[in-house]
């Protein structure tokens, strides 16, 4: 049992122990001890791959590497919205995985290390293409869309209402009051 008070005794099922019933397995994952290093191998398998095919050059396989995590990672973290699991309740339907992590804590270890990678792919990719002019067009590209839609300033912003979902992210309007009745 837990040393530390807890105010919210509404969310825990008595006699359960410290069993949250709020907790986001959705995001909980991404905050684990091993995921760090088990998404760095994976990118670094990908681009094995791609290396070892041939199919690409030096310079179009870290290009092609950092374009298929940007597009992988818009889809899964900033696209898709919601929660699979049923014991939330819909209360994450209106927040992407991005949103979810850190309750949307702006700014955590977490959330920094995913503002890294993308950082640190389009300039592998930008340093292997000897910085030509097409490559760091295509690869900070790429990189602006992945890092603008991480900013804390974007968080539940929809930009000209795209993936937004009706009836959870419509804008609020205050109705006037009604003239006095004579």
């Amino acid at each position: 049992m837990s040393k530390l008070p807890r105010s919210y005794s509404d969310k825990y099922v008595p006699g359960q122990g410290e069993y949250d019933l709020f907790k986001n397995l959705n995001a909980e994952w991404i905050t684990g001890p091993f995921i760090k290093v088990f998404y760095i191998a994976l990118v670094a398998v990908f681009a094995a791959v791609l290396y070892v095919s041939q199919v690409f050059s030096f310079e179009d396989m870290w290009t092609v590497t950092n374009i298929a995590h940007g597009v992988i990672t818009f889809i899964f973290f900033h696209w898709i919205k919601g929660c699979p699991d049923d014991s939330t309740q819909g209360e994450y339907n209106a927040f992407t995985l991005y949103e979810q992590i850190d309750a949307g804590t702006p700014w955590t270890q977490t959330k920094k290390f995913l503002m890294l990678m993308p950082t640190l792919l389009t300039y592998i990719a930008c340093q292997a293409a000897d910085y030509k002019k097409f490559y760091v067009i295509v690869n900070l590209g790429i990189f602006f869309i992945c890092i603008i839609a991480k900013l804390p300033q974007m968080h539940r912003v929809r930009i000209l209402g795209i993936n937004s979902t009706p009836g959870i992210d419509n804008p609020v309007q205050l109705q006037q009051k009604e003239k006095k009745r004579k």
